[in-house]
């Protein structure tokens, strides 16, 4: 178990809970970015004006003058985060300005632009939830290699790729050995609830079993709370926050992970029909059947699903550790952040596996643009993992910092929001291990697609129990056996 207090506690989560990122983006130029090339000896060892009025971190003129067009998504990290970090940047490069464009439904505005191919109209840096895969193989988004050799303002002599969190660099993703984006910040997820609300009815906090929380339902729903609620509208949600790593935990438990590993990184069949999903779902199933998620879940949004259960609606909401700043205009007086995750065995000692991702803020930089425009932009994605900027972040919008140094100053971990810290408390007391549900080879024919909408179009009817989970993974499978075939 980890029974680790204060920062020890948070430096053993950024050991292992940044391992993967979410995307993939590009970036590339001529002088690649690196750091600030040897001054030339002119004679008398003077440098020329041309010389001096650069700045020296990165070898840029401060004198030519660069507008930067920034995408940015309003999710539940707000943007906010972003425009500290443009304010920041620009106050040490006056003479870089940025063009934003905001909304929630930026990657929509995304794929449009890049629909249209038009480099001159496309955002030089953008947010990574755009069809990334085919505008990668496209050329269409730089390669960001050079930045783990760079040094971040505020870690002279040391290299990006050293100074992050245990795992970040090695286990970055990566699209054909390349890099396209860097980590700025990392994620976990999992049921969120109110533990004032626990405590004054005596729920069970930490489970330790399937049976225990089960147990923990059937005690929720005694009360008239529902005790699961969750985003019936994006049938996604209950499986990559709340469910995810289940076949995982599963596949160890039944002693068959390593099968599963190789079968998940690598998109192999069975895919949707592996064993450890159908018992996962087979539970799930069950747990509907007994009445224990929200009545009309299917027209449930994400934000409506967390709203119930801020509103003792609902007791536990499967979603990510960002829920505090997105709904920190209705949190109520008095509310306690706690967080568990279902454990699918009854062995007490088992590990209980959470999903986590370094891919946070990530962003990308369109391929087809100007040099000296592609240069700052990557100056600017490297500022993002100062401490300056973790910080910000990690008090104002929730984003787990990527630094394995942000846990040597005390100051900078009191500001760490609530929500993730109930992720720290949990990690400290309960035998946990995080994946980020990372497909290594995906196979991405559009069968593919298809046998992913056979499933998540049934989802809701599965986990309310009218639906035998069975048939429909394996006629899942079997469409993503013709994706198999068709990509061979």
């Amino acid at each position: 178990m980890f029974r680790l207090d204060g920062n020890k506690r948070y430096s053993m989560l950024m050991l292992i809970v940044l391992v993967v990122a979410m995307i993939a983006t590009g970036c590339g130029n001529s002088n690649n970015g690196n750091a600030a090339p040897a001054t030339p000896d002119n004679g008398g060892g003077k440098e020329t004006p041309a010389e001096e009025n650069v700045y020296p971190e990165n070898g840029l003129s401060k004198d030519e003058k660069v507008e930067i067009k920034i995408a940015m998504d309003e999710n539940g990290y707000g943007r906010a985060w972003v425009d500290n970090a443009i304010k920041i940047f620009t106050d040490k490069y006056p003479n870089v300005s940025f063009k934003a464009t905001a909304s929630p439904k930026i990657g929509e505005m995304i794929n449009t632009k890049i629909a249209a191919n038009s480099d001159d109209d496309m955002f030089d840096i953008f947010p990574g939830n755009a069809t990334l895969l085919e505008i990668m193989k496209l050329g269409k988004v730089e390669v960001l290699d050079d930045l783990w050799e760079r040094e971040p303002s505020d870690a002279p002599g040391q290299k990006l790729k050293d100074i992050l969190a245990d795992g970040v660099y090695d286990n970055h993703a990566r699209y054909e050995g390349k890099t396209y984006n860097i980590p700025v910040g990392g994620y976990t997820s999992g049921l969120f609830f109110d533990q004032v609300l626990f405590e004054k009815n005596g729920w069970n906090k930490n489970p330790q079993t399937w049976d225990e929380f089960v147990s923990l339902l059937a005690d929720i729903k005694a009360t008239g709370i529902a005790p699961i609620t969750y985003a019936g509208v994006y049938p996604d949600y209950l499986f990559s926050f709340g469910l995810g790593t289940k076949p995982f935990e599963i596949a160890e438990n039944n002693g068959t992970l390593d099968t599963f590993i190789d079968n998940y990184r690598n998109d192999k069949l069975p895919k949707y029909a592996a064993p450890e999903n159908v018992e996962m779902w087979q539970k799930i199933s069950e747990l509907g059947k007994a009445g224990y998620f929200s009545s009309g879940i299917a027209a449930i949004n994400h934000t409506q699903s967390q709203m119930l259960m801020l509103q003792h609606k609902a007791a536990l909401v499967p979603t990510g550790d960002w829920i505090q700043n997105e709904m920190k205009e209705a949190i109520p007086d008095g509310f306690k952040w706690g967080f568990m995750t279902m454990p699918f065995g009854n062995d007490p000692k088992q590990t209980k596996w959470i999903a986590n991702d370094a891919g946070s803020g990530g962003m990308l930089i369109w391929a087809n643009k100007p040099e000296l425009t592609k240069s700052w932009a990557k100056e600017f994605l490297l500022s993002l993992t100062t401490l300056e900027v973790q910080t910000f972040n990690a008090e104002n919008a929730g984003i787990f910092p990527v630094r394995k140094d942000f846990t040597e100053d005390e100051a900078r971990m009191a500001r760490v929001q609530d929500a993730p810290r109930a992720v720290l408390d949990y990690i400290a007391n309960n035998n946990t291990r995080f994946e980020s549900m990372r497909i290594l080879n995906k196979v991405d024919d559009p069968a593919a697609v298809n046998a992913k909408k056979i499933f998540s179009e049934a989802v809701n009817d599965i986990a309310l129990g009218k639906q035998d989970p069975l048939p429909i993974l394996e006629k899942a499978d079997k469409m993503f056996e013709e994706a198999i075939n068709a990509q061979k």
